[in-house]
């Protein structure tokens, strides 16, 4: 089994931004091991693997690698950031802006 089988794109146009969490891209069609999240807006946002938990304040102007390692600096077989499924969703901190926020995703087959 290959690891990598797939590079997902998701990006969100921050003027649509909202007070409520809104879906970002559509589910992942497979477990994802690795993210690189791009504020490349003039705003906070929020990510969420949930639908209503903060889990991620992404900065505006900041990337972000995520990646699931071990303590040991190895990548568990089996082990995600997101497994198969999963929705993120994404909403404002404080207001709309001007810009896209990005996340590049990894996923297994």
């Amino acid at each position: 089994m290959s690891l990598v089988s797939n590079l997902e794109l998701k990006e969100f146009d921050s003027a649509s931004l909202t007070g409520a969490y809104q879906n970002f891209g559509s589910t992942l069609s497979n477990p994802c091991y690795y993210a690189y999240l791009i504020n490349d807006s003039d705003v906070d946002v929020y990510i969420s693997k949930d639908g209503s938990t903060n889990n991620i304040r992404l900065p505006s102007g900041v990337q972000i690698p995520l990646t699931y390692y071990s303590r040991h600096n190895s990548l568990i077989q089996g082990s995600y950031l997101f497994s198969s499924g999963t929705q993120l969703s994404i909403k404002q901190v404080t207001a709309a802006g001007t810009g896209f926020i990005t996340i590049n995703l990894l996923t297994t087959s």
